[in-house]
């Protein structure tokens, strides 16, 4: 029983063991915020745009109501991605790293690694269903003007046009993230690493 006491009263005297802070923590959020400020203007530009083609298409097509209600079907699944992307975008930059845990810090990594390929969601799917079904109402609008021989190149092109653009999309958002996310996550993976080696 006395020897319990003495090592009792040993670990009593141990100093407890300082919770080290997360490093740079402020810094972190000010990366996070000026990652969603860039994304913003990125995606301020890209309305302007599509407002833009609406109103030149609106403009060019009224006298063509199937024409017309294809481009607005093309221009709303365009404008349903972008907006379901920068919600994405913004729910990153708004993460609080002022008492992160480990579970957070590998969630904010995967929502970053999902940012390489955004393509794998409903909202893209609709989107592309959309521009393509829209394309083709624009041709099919012209039908009566046109044979078929001549509307088929047109067909052909407007098919192959969703492919093409995914995979200009993927080589464009495979640069983007090696250039603004990858930087995050490396600084997340290291505070992750420091967090780990605290709980060992």
């Amino acid at each position: 029983m006395a020897e319990f006491n003495e090592l009792q009263q040993l670990w009593q005297r141990q100093p407890p063991r300082a919770v080290r802070p997360v490093p740079a923590a402020a810094a972190l959020s000010d990366a996070f915020r000026r990652y969603g400020r860039r994304h913003d203007l990125i995606y301020f530009g890209k309305a302007i745009v599509i407002a833009c083609q609406l109103i030149f298409l609106v403009a060019m097509l009224r006298h063509r109501p199937l024409a017309l209600f294809g481009a607005c079907i093309a221009d709303f699944g365009a404008i349903l991605f972008m907006v379901s992307d920068w919600r994405a975008q913004r729910a990153i930059a708004r993460l609080n790293f002022a008492a992160p845990s480990v579970a957070f810090l590998r969630s904010a990594i995967a929502r970053l690694h999902a940012q390489r390929n955004p393509f794998c969601t409903r909202e893209f799917y609709i989107a592309m269903g959309g521009v393509w079904t829209g394309c083709n109402l624009i041709i099919a609008a012209h039908w009566p003007d046109e044979t078929f021989s001549s509307l088929l190149p047109g067909f052909a092109i407007i098919t192959a046009l969703p492919f093409a653009a995914y995979a200009l999309g993927r080589r464009i958002r495979g640069r983007r993230f090696e250039k603004q996310c990858r930087p995050l996550i490396d600084r997340l993976e290291a505070v992750l690493e420091t967090m780990e080696a605290d709980r060992i």
